[in-house]
């Protein structure tokens, strides 16, 4: 059981925080972190001991609305669980409770609005340097539309193989319909050829190199990958490029902002502590 100045923190709170916490870092990686349960609850614990330190200082500084604010406000909170499905007997059941939530969170808008007035306009020179530092998150990678045939060596002389792929490609070069030569003798056992459009995400991927070096409508040499020989042909060129800073800069001037609020917060917060009782059983 967790205790913050005396007062309960809610399982649920904590248990959504770890939830989230393990989604985003498995979303990040790709894999299962189970072995990192017990670090994830700690953050999740955390992160709910800064709202309530937080929730408590709003309480002390901002005095109770006024009661049209909160029956207005209350109001919407009923209407928006109504829109959610919730039906009038379970909202008569959490009435109070509700009310209570309304009331605070008002306390906290107003409370978080009087931190974050101080903080200065964000400058151009500053919104341009975080949008240099951040360029790749607004470069769109290079595409090249592909067609694709490939051989397994099965010979003992893998020259065999090879000159057989040197003689499709002497046939493509001479004219011969490259779609038609690719179906006609891929061994890939689903047949496909046509790879569609390919982003260019790995610089040191030997195939990848090899697709972002050609242009439209060029012929690969034969090369050899992941133990296959490979021939393909480029059909489209989509070249990489960047939004520029005018096309994005509100929504980085957002963003920042955003972070400078956050950063308010936990700053705040980790004042907060420096006298907090925090109790866990």
């Amino acid at each position: 059981m967790l205790r913050v100045n005396g007062e309960q923190a809610d399982p649920a709170l904590i248990e959504d925080a770890y939830v989230r916490f393990k989604a985003e870092a498995e979303l990040a990686s790709e894999v299962s972190c189970c072995e990192r349960d017990d670090e994830f609850r700690a953050q999740a614990e955390e992160e709910v001991i800064d709202g309530i330190l937080l929730a408590q200082e709003a309480e002390r500084r901002v005095p109770q609305p006024l009661a049209d604010e909160v029956r207005t406000a209350f109001e919407e909170t009923l209407r928006e669980w109504r829109r959610h499905g919730a039906s009038w007997d379970l909202l008569d059941a959490q009435r109070d409770s509700l009310r209570a939530e309304t009331v605070s969170q008002l306390r906290m808008e107003r409370f978080t609005a009087s931190l974050w007035d101080g903080l200065p306009e964000l400058t151009y020179d500053e919104l341009r340097t975080w949008y240099d530092a951040n360029i790749t998150r607004f470069r769109t990678p290079a595409e090249a539309q592909v067609l694709h045939m490939v051989r397994f060596p099965e010979n003992s002389n893998p020259w065999e193989d090879y000159a057989a792929m040197l003689a499709i490609r002497t046939r493509a070069l001479a004219g011969e319909d490259f779609a038609t030569l690719a179906a006609e003798n891929t061994q890939k056992k689903s047949g496909e050829t046509d790879l569609g459009w390919i982003d260019q995400q790995r610089l040191l991927n030997p195939f990848e190199a090899m697709l972002f070096s050609m242009q439209e409508g060029e012929i690969s040499p034969v090369f050899h990958y992941e133990q296959a020989y490979h021939l393909v042909k480029v059909t489209g060129v989509r070249p990489a490029s960047v939004q520029p800073f005018e096309e994005v800069v509100n929504s980085i001037r957002e963003e920042v902002a955003r972070t400078r609020r956050l950063q308010v917060l936990k700053d705040l917060a980790a004042e907060l502590r420096t006298t907090a009782v925090i109790e866990r059983e």
